[in-house]
């Protein structure tokens, strides 16, 4: 396999480097919030536009499909003209897609416009984690994906619960409007603070070549991770956007309750990033993190249909907490392998994103055609299974192989035993 150099040649300044990460991060929470800020809008939606639980459900899978089929591309889009314009790009085109929503005069247009927001929000997703990747190497890599996975679980909590009041106070349509301007102004501040690592001049933007396509989407190793991660992908997103109305409507349960755990689903992703990264750092391995993660978040789904009301909260907490902590450890996988150089590292990541984002169309959309036809049971049953069956690919996976030079290499455990 080739062994491409580490993406700078000179230690990055840690100003600069945390800048980085935190523009990046907000940008994270406004492509989540207007992601997931259609979920209160629903009802009054759905009033509107005389909409059945299918429709609704087929919103969901909207976006996800235009997040799906722009990965790659936007990978390739990345690599050309490198990571600061297309993390513009994606934010800008994201955040005028949602403002436009408000404006929707009907189900067609919003159905159309929620599949553009998901193009915005992929090109932003795939190079927003690849940014992070080139800035942050080693023991440290997994830490800084988890701070990621951390702000887009806030996102999450703000668009499916904090924005409820939004909706409630402003409307439907003028509370996307905002949440959309919000995006598009984030888009403004990665341009302004965003710059390439010292010596990854290759990550301003250099020809694509067929080795690049090569290298990616060849790659054995980026195609098991993302089908391993397939299940558990699009279960999270079906249940963090249907939980509450399976609360009130499925279970009779008040809107306290339900609305409790849509906030706790989305808030719970926030420890348990941070502490899986923390800890997948501290022992030098992914794959382990990567499959106990996911097979807890599984646990989590079957636990929804039999929770009683006082701790139906419990089974939300575990499903964010768990999906989180695998997504932020298993985005480390292409910016750490030392089969894909550091300006394909976008590409990489789409690929992987593309695979899961197939299970982010069909599990929602499998959801709602399963609770007319055999119930609410039966179909969180179906989310868990899902999630369990794919995550046992992850055993066919191997361990990423670190870069040479790169500090996880010299610092990982089994390094230090070696040594």
């Amino acid at each position: 396999m080739p062994s491409p150099s580490a993406p700078h040649s000179a230690p990055p300044s840690d100003a600069r480097r945390w800048a980085v990460l935190t523009v990046v991060a907000i940008g994270f929470v406004l492509m989540t919030l207007n992601w997931f800020n259609i979920a209160p809008a629903f009802g009054p939606v759905s009033e509107e536009f005389h909409m059945e639980i299918a429709e609704v459900a087929l919103l969901i899978s909207a976006f996800v499909a235009g997040y799906g089929i722009f990965h790659i591309p936007a990978g390739f889009l990345a690599t050309r003209l490198g990571l600061r314009a297309t993390l513009v790009t994606g934010l800008v085109l994201e955040g005028a897609a949602a403002a436009l929503s408000g404006a929707a005069g009907g189900y067609g247009p919003l159905l159309a416009l929620r599949i553009v927001c998901g193009i915005g929000a992929s090109i932003y997703a795939g190079i927003g984690i690849a940014a992070v990747s080139v800035w942050f190497t080693g023991r440290r890599h997994a830490f800084a994906l988890g701070v990621v996975s951390a702000t887009f679980s806030l996102g999450a909590a703000l668009g499916l619960y904090v924005w409820a009041d939004v909706v409630e106070a402003l409307g439907w349509r003028e509370a996307l409007v905002l949440s959309g301007t919000l995006c598009v102004l984030a888009g403004v501040a990665v341009g302004v603070v965003f710059r390439v690592p010292p010596g990854g001049e290759s990550l301003a933007g250099v020809s694509l070549t067929r080795q690049a396509i090569r290298e990616t989407l060849g790659n054995r190793l980026l195609w098991v991770y993302g089908v391993a991660f397939l299940g558990g992908y699009g279960a999270y997103f079906a249940a963090s956007q249907l939980l509450e109305t399976y609360g009130e409507e499925g279970r009779g349960f008040g809107a306290g309750t339900a609305g409790l755990a849509a906030l706790v689903i989305g808030l719970a992703g926030i420890p348990g990033s941070v502490v899986a990264g923390w800890l997948s750092d501290r022992f030098g391995r992914r794959r382990p993190v990567i499959v106990a993660m996911t097979v807890l978040q599984a646990a989590g789904l079957l636990l929804v249909p039999v929770a009683g009301e006082a701790w139906f909260w419990v089974p939300a907490f575990v499903i964010g907490f768990a999906f989180n902590g695998s997504f932020a450890v298993w985005q480390t996988v292409p910016g750490e392998d030392r089969s894909v150089s550091p300006e394909n590292i976008g590409t990489a990541v789409g690929l992987m994103l593309t695979i899961t984002a197939v299970g982010g169309f069909v599990l929602p959309w499998a959801f709602g055609l399963i609770v007319p036809a055999a119930g609410y049971g039966a179909a969180w049953v179906f989310l868990g299974a899902a999630t369990l069956l794919f995550a046992l690919a992850g055993g066919a996976a191997r361990e990423p192989e670190q870069r040479a030079g790169s500090a996880a290499s010299q610092e990982s455990p089994q390094a230090v035993g070696a040594a």
